[in-house]
């Protein structure tokens, strides 16, 4: 049996997911087989931070999340099974887990649209939101880092849609620029 609300929910993640990359400089939304599509794959080419295999906490610049809509999304959401972190695996954030493909970027809530879902994610990886309780954090080492470099936060302050500026400039007549003489 179609699910013709899920459906219509579905397409429309599509569009508005499809439109907010290619808004975007710092996102590429891979949507994966099925249609409508339930499952994509968001790669983000932002500054967040990552450990290196010396210790050393480092800036990269690219990260991805998995992210699936089960047939029961609008009607509720299980936050590690509608999101994935697949890499990089050595990602550094109180809000990552550093032993399993879990992030966590707040509340969700049944039906959230995947357009909020990406710019809370990318919100996590670039420490505009970060969990600075050592208690509530997925990974505490980067919790407590977080609080003790806050001077550094966020690691990338760009905007995920890209800025559109238009400038409108008015030519003076010759009237508007003798009156001014």
């Amino acid at each position: 049996m179609t699910d013709r609300v899920l459906n219509a929910f579905l397409d429309r993640q599509q569009e508005d997911g499809a439109t907010l990359a290619r808004q975007s400089d710092l996102l590429n939304l891979l949507p994966l087989a099925g249609s409508p599509t339930q499952r994509y794959v968001a790669t983000f080419n932002c500054r967040g931070l990552v450990r290196d295999s010396g210790g050393e906490v480092r800036e990269s610049d690219h990260f991805e999340v998995g992210i699936w809509f089960p047939p029961d999304y609008l009607r509720r959401a299980e936050p590690f099974q509608v999101l994935t972190w697949c890499g990089p695996r050595h990602v550094f954030h109180p809000n990552i887990s550093a032993t399993a493909p879990f992030i966590c970027i707040g509340r969700l809530t049944p039906g959230t649209s995947l357009v909020d879902i990406l710019y809370q994610s990318y919100e996590v990886i670039t420490y505009q939101k970060v969990t600075m309780r050592e208690d509530d954090a997925l990974n505490k080492e980067a919790c407590a880092w977080a609080r003790r470099n806050q001077h550094r936060l966020p690691i990338d302050r760009r905007s995920l849609k890209r800025r559109t500026g238009r400038i409108h400039v008015d030519h003076a007549t010759e009237t508007e620029q003798e009156d001014e003489s």
